[in-house]
């Protein structure tokens, strides 16, 4: 087979595969029960099985044979609440050796909610987007870059390095005797991340080298994890009703994980005794005071909005997200995008400011979120508490705020709240210790329980503003690596052997499976760090640039393959990158 059949073979496969897992809904969210997401995750399973045993039955050498499985095991949550944890492996070499060195790839098959179902997010399709200046062929649908669309690569290249080491007598002895390979299957990435509590029960299969395939080439830092919820209670707002004002009933965004930009989020609108006309004019001048609104940069690009007026004589007004909608990339979301929680509440507090609407606990959090944050997202508007950014996390990658959930609860007292979730990643200048060039997870929590008791406390003082109160918690520390650190340094050696040059090594707020464990490492599948458009990482239109895809899998068959002793210096060279052309 000729390099240019093989990499068509290749990429049929990435294509072909990739739209087979994206049909297979794996998302959590409040209206999906457990058992029906793990029978998905299971059918997933099963055809990872199936190439497993196609590659068996071509395959008569025992150590080149890949045997599978899964790991279920039960783990307690922040609430003390049981839950089960569920990996699914996929391995081949010396397993009954003692002390074999081991090499794992490791992905997940689970994703973030849809967001909607406009963008069709489960029929993938192929289509050509720019990226990087260039039109790129993108595979489009919900995981085809987070993470199905590399979980596929990194069983090909799983696969394909155990064939060539079925022809090789010296790879074969060290399958036999010193090494195994494997590819790891996490199933609740985007929420409980099994990977770490598989581990932590099972310390032996901790391997010597583990690539967590889920992100970009290549990570060198993940920023700390905060989150903080922020409450207004109704009982502490007295509510202002100007002559002629109308009020906010209603606020919320649309349901997703604390990792994700919602796609929308929502204000009922009413006004006493209204006639329709009434009722029109006021939806018509809605999109005046929008356009007029006064936002915090006069080149911030709001959201979309749609004003409708619903059949219980409310008005409805919907801000739309565009751009990027991870958590960890508000940065990238407001330069390419807009976050619909902040265009809205921005402007409910510019209506409310001019007493068009009355002041009430859902105005208050509206002004609370325009004075403690505005549109920006790295703490700007208050840099002595919020904003931090050091010689690992450089400024424009320091501690960032995105604004993800809007919702209403209860309180004890029977009192309406209304609370703002924050994705918050963070900096070393907000943890508790210093980091001391030590690699690894710093230890001990975050500080933002005084940052923020001092934020709120100063918005009521300063601003004459309700009492906000906030419950938060710190999920991990930063977690820091040398760029000298061993693995990055092999890591490196593959990407130069076929990008022809070195390895970026980035500083992260995304979180992986990787954080904490010296032995696991983040690299693939972007060759970007760009989470915006055309990627649209967690975003609507989600989409996975197939260059990327196959010169990931490139790379880590080089490295399968350096494992395995077979490396030569002619067959996989800068020569032989495919930019997308063969397609």
């Amino acid at each position: 087979m000729t390099e240019q059949e093989a990499t068509r073979t290749w990429n049929k496969v990435i294509i072909d595969d990739t739209k087979e897992l994206v049909k297979i809904e794996t998302w959590r969210g409040a209206d999906k029960k457990e058992e029906d997401v793990m029978k998905n995750l299971r059918d997933i399973k099963k055809i990872f099985d199936k190439k497993a045993d196609a590659h068996n039955a071509k395959c008569p050498y025992g150590n080149a044979r890949i045997t599978y499985g899964e790991w279920t095991g039960p783990f307690k949550d922040e609430k003390d609440y049981e839950k089960e944890a569920c990996v699914f492996f996929y391995r081949a070499g010396a397993i009954k050796a003692v002390k074999p060195r081991k090499v794992s790839l490791i992905c997940h098959l689970d994703t973030v909610p849809p967001g909607n179902l406009n963008w069709n997010p489960f029929e993938a399709r192929e289509e050509e987007r720019v990226y990087n200046g260039v039109s790129t062929p993108f595979l489009i649908g919900r995981g085809a870059i987070d993470d199905k669309g590399p979980a596929v690569v990194a069983f090909e290249a799983f696969t394909r390095a155990l064939q060539q080491a079925a022809a090789d007598e010296y790879a074969l002895k060290k399958l036999e005797k010193e090494l195994i390979l494997e590819v790891l299957f996490d199933t609740s990435e985007e929420t409980d991340m099994s990977t770490p509590h598989y581990l932590n029960a099972n310390p032996d299969q901790e391997p010597d080298l583990g690539i967590v395939f889920d992100a970009y080439w290549s990570v060198r830092a993940e920023k700390g994890i905060e989150r903080p919820i922020f409450t207004i209670s109704s009982n502490e707002v007295t509510p202002t009703h100007p002559e002629n004002s109308w009020d906010i009933v209603e606020l919320k965004s649309s349901e997703g994980s604390a990792n994700m930009i919602p796609v929308n989020a929502e204000a009922l609108i009413t006004g006493k005794k209204r006639s329709v006309e009434e009722m029109n004019q006021f939806a018509a001048n809605i999109y005046d005071w929008y356009r007029a609104c006064p936002f915090d940069d006069m080149d911030y690009h709001p959201a979309d909005i749609q004003v409708t007026i619903e059949p219980s004589s409310m008005i409805k007004i919907t801000a739309k997200v565009a751009g990027a909608q991870h958590g960890s990339a508000p940065h990238q979301n407001r330069a390419n995008g807009a976050n619909p929680i902040v265009s809205l509440t921005n402007f409910l507090a510019f209506l409310v400011d001019r007493d068009i609407l009355a002041n009430n606990y859902f105005g208050e959090m509206c002004k609370f979120i325009r004075w403690a944050f505005g549109t920006r997202p790295f703490g700007e508007n208050h840099p002595e508490l919020l904003y931090r950014f050091d010689p690992v996390y450089n400024e424009g990658n320091g501690t960032s705020y995105g604004l993800t959930q809007l919702f209403s609860t209860m309180s004890e007292n029977g009192y309406d709240q209304i609370n703002l979730g924050i994705d918050v990643r963070y900096a070393i200048g907000h943890h508790s210790k210093g980091w001391n060039g030590k690699e690894g997870t710093i230890e001990g929590d975050s500080i933002f329980k005084e940052v923020f008791e001092e934020l709120t406390s100063r918005y009521r003082t300063d601003m004459g503003g309700a009492k906000v109160t906030v419950t938060t918690r710190t999920a991990f520390g930063p977690d820091i690596r040398s760029p000298r650190n061993a693995h990055l340094f092999q890591i490196n050696n593959a990407y130069r052997s076929i990008m022809g040059e070195n390895c970026p090594m980035r500083a992260t707020g995304g979180a992986t499976d990787a954080h904490g464990r010296l032995n696991l490492v983040t690299a693939g599948a972007l060759l970007s760090e760009n989470f915006g458009p055309p990627v649209n990482y967690h975003g609507i239109d989600e989409g996975a640039p197939l260059p990327d895809l196959e010169n990931s899998g490139k790379i880590l068959l080089y490295i399968l393959r350096q494992e395995l002793g077979i490396i030569d210096s002619q067959e996989l060279n800068p020569k032989n990158i495919c930019h997308g052309c063969c397609i």
